[in-house]
């Protein structure tokens, strides 16, 4: 049995058309794009979604003082000039 399925997706045709030709610039079909673009923007909207509800539950405080105590424990050293942050 496949672990695939069927999906019916509409979508304006301008976009098709935008789809198709990246498809064919990609050299895959417009299957493969289109599933590796949900898929890589359904990651991108978990992961942000997973922050977020780890965050809400977070005061801004808290996560300053773990910032700063990050900070403060990074060793000094000597940074060249073309590596170092003008303020």
């Amino acid at each position: 049995m496949s672990n695939t399925q069927v999906v019916t997706l509409r979508m304006p045709k301008e976009l098709k058309r935008r789809l198709d030709r990246e498809a064919k610039y990609q050299g895959v079909s417009i299957n493969q794009l289109a599933n590796y673009l949900v898929n890589i923007q359904l990651t991108h909207l978990e992961s942000v979604s997973l922050l977020e509800s780890r965050l809400e539950k977070k005061s801004i405080r808290s996560l300053k003082r773990k910032v700063k105590r990050t900070i403060d424990n990074v060793p000094e050293r000597n940074v060249p000039s073309w590596d170092s942050v003008n303020e």
